[in-house]
C-alpha cells in the first residue's frame, strides 16, 4: 500500500511540475508575442471563462469519493458523469448569455474581440468537467498516473500550438490563435482522459438517475459553495480590474498575478505530502503529535516563503526581458510577494480544518472574505489600479488566516 501511496504521489508531482511548467512557458510566450495589452485582453478572456470550470466543479468529486462505497459503482460514475455534462452545458448557455452584457470598448472592458475569444473558449468548460469527472475515477482507483499522462499530452499540445503562433501569426491573429491552441490541449486532455478511464472502468454513460444525482448534489453543496466563495474571492480583482481600468493595467496585473502563482504549487507540495501524516495523528487521537507536525510545517512554510519571496523580489525586473513595457509588473509583483508568508501559512491552516472535519467553518471565512474582497474591490480599484488589488489580494488572505488560526484553536 506505502508503494501505491508513493507512486500516485510522485505522479501528481510530476503532473503538477509538467502542468505548471509548461503552463509557465505558454504565459512567457504569448507575453512576448502579443505585448501588454494583447496579454490583457488574453487574460480578460482566461480568467472570465475559467471562473465557470470552478462552478462546474461544484465538490462533486469528494462527493462522489464518499458515496461510492455505499452504491453501485456503475451507478455512481455515470450519476458523477451525467450531472457534469449536465451542468457543463448550463454553466456554457450562462457564459455566453452573460457575455453578451458585459461592457466594453476598444481599450477597456470586454471589447470586441475578448468576446469573439470568449465565444470560441467558452466550449473548454465542457471540457473541463469531463476532466475532473475523470480525475475522481482516477483517484479511487488510485491512477493518478493516468491523469498525469492526460494533463502532459494536453499540455504539451498547447505548448506546441502557441510556440507555432507566437513565431508566425501577428498579435491579433495570435489571439484568436492562443484560444484556439487552450481549446486544442483541453480537448487531447479530455480525450486522453476517456481513453484511459474506459480502460480501467469503462466508458462513463449518460444515465439520468434522478434519486442518484440528488444524493451526489446535497452531499457535494457544503464543499461545493465553500469553492464557489473561493472562485469568486480570488478572481472578482481581475473582473473589477478589467471594467473599470484600461487594458494595459490588466496585462500588468495578468502577468504579475501568474509569476506569482508559481511560487503558490511549493505549498500545495508540501501540503499533499504531510496530510497523510496530519490525518494519521488526527485518527490515533495523538493531539501531541499532531500539534509539534502542525508547528513544524508552520515553521518549513514560513522559511520557504521568506526565501521564495527575496528571490522573487531580487529577480522581479528580469520582467522586461520578455517586453520593456512589461516594467508595469514589477510593482504589483512585489507587492504579492511580500504577502507570501501569510498564503503559504493559510495554506497549512485551511487543510487543518479539513483535518479536523470543521467545512462549515471554511464555508464561513471565505464567504465573509468574499464579501470583503468585493467590497474592498469595488471602492478601490477603480481610482487605485491594480496596486489596489496586489493590496487587497493579500489583506483578504490575511483575514482567512487569522479567522482559520482563531477557528483552530477553538477546536
Amino acid at each position: 500500500m506505502k508503494k501505491v501511496i508513493a507512486f500516485n504521489t510522485l505522479a501528481q508531482v510530476f503532473g503538477k511540475i509538467v502542468s505548471g511548467g509548461t503552463t509557465f512557458l505558454v504565459s512567457l510566450l504569448l507575453a512576448r508575442s502579443l505585448g501588454i495589452e494583447g496579454y490583457g485582453n488574453f487574460t480578460k478572456i482566461i480568467t472570465y471563462v475559467s471562473i465557470f470550470y470552478l462552478f462546474a466543479d461544484f465538490g462533486l468529486n469528494a462527493a462522489y469519493l464518499q458515496l461510492v462505497e455505499k452504491a453501485s459503482m456503475e451507478k455512481m460514475k455515470n450519476s458523477l458523469f451525467t450531472t457534469r455534462i449536465l451542468l457543463g452545458l448550463l454553466l456554457m448557455f450562462i457564459t455566453l448569455s452573460i457575455t453578451a452584457f458585459l461592457p466594453g470598448s476598444l481599450t477597456q472592458g470586454y471589447s470586441s474581440i475578448v468576446k469573439m475569444g470568449i465565444i470560441l473558449f467558452v466550449p473548454t468548460i465542457i471540457l473541463q468537467s469531463i476532466i475532473t469527472t475523470t480525475n475522481a475515477f482516477f483517484q479511487e482507483r488510485l491512477r493518478y498516473d493516468y491523469a498525469t499522462y492526460a494533463i502532459t499530452f494536453g499540455s504539451i499540445a498547447t505548448l506546441i500550438c502557441i510556440f507555432i503562433i507566437s513565431k508566425t501569426l501577428l498579435p491579433m491573429a495570435a489571439l484568436i490563435g492562443s484560444i484556439i491552441a487552450f481549446l486544442i490541449g483541453s480537448c487531447v486532455t479530455a480525450v486522453t482522459a476517456l481513453f484511459f478511464v474506459k480502460k480501467i472502468l469503462g466508458a462513463p454513460k449518460l444515465n439520468f438517475d434522478r434519486e442518484t444525482i440528488k444524493k451526489l448534489v446535497k452531499t457535494a453543496l457544503p464543499l461545493g459553495l465553500t469553492l464557489l466563495c473561493n472562485v469568486i474571492y480570488f478572481h472578482i480583482d481581475n473582473v473589477i480590474l478589467t471594467i473599470t481600468r484600461s487594458t494595459f493595467e490588466v496585462g500588468a496585473y495578468g502577468l504579475a498575478y501568474k509569476f506569482f502563482e508559481l511560487t503558490l504549487v511549493f505549498p500545495t507540495f508540501f501540503m499533499n505530502a504531510a496530510l497523510p501524516s496530519l490525518l494519521s495523528a488526527k485518527k490515533s487521537f495523538d493531539e501531541y503529535r499532531l500539534h509539534s507536525q502542525i508547528r513544524t510545517s508552520a515553521i518549513t512554510l514560513l522559511f520557504l516563503s521568506i526565501v521564495f519571496g527575496i528571490v522573487g523580489w531580487i529577480c522581479s525586473p528580469l520582467i522586461t526581458y520578455i517586453r520593456p513595457e512589461f516594467s508595469a509588473s514589477i510593482t504589483p509583483l512585489k507587492i504579492l510577494l511580500v504577502g507570501l508568508p501569510i498564503f503559504y501559512l493559510s495554506a497549512l491552516s485551511m487543510w487543518v480544518l479539513i483535518v479536523e472535519k470543521k467545512n462549515i467553518y471554511m464555508l464561513g471565512i471565505y464567504a465573509i472574505s468574499m464579501v470583503i474582497n468585493i467590497s474592498a474591490n469595488s471602492i478601490f480599484i477603480p481610482s487605485y489600479g491594480y496596486v489596489a488589488a496586489a493590496w487587497i489580494t493579500i489583506l483578504s488572505e490575511l483575514f482567512v488566516l487569522i479567522a482559520s488560526y482563531i477557528a483552530i484553536k477553538k477546536t
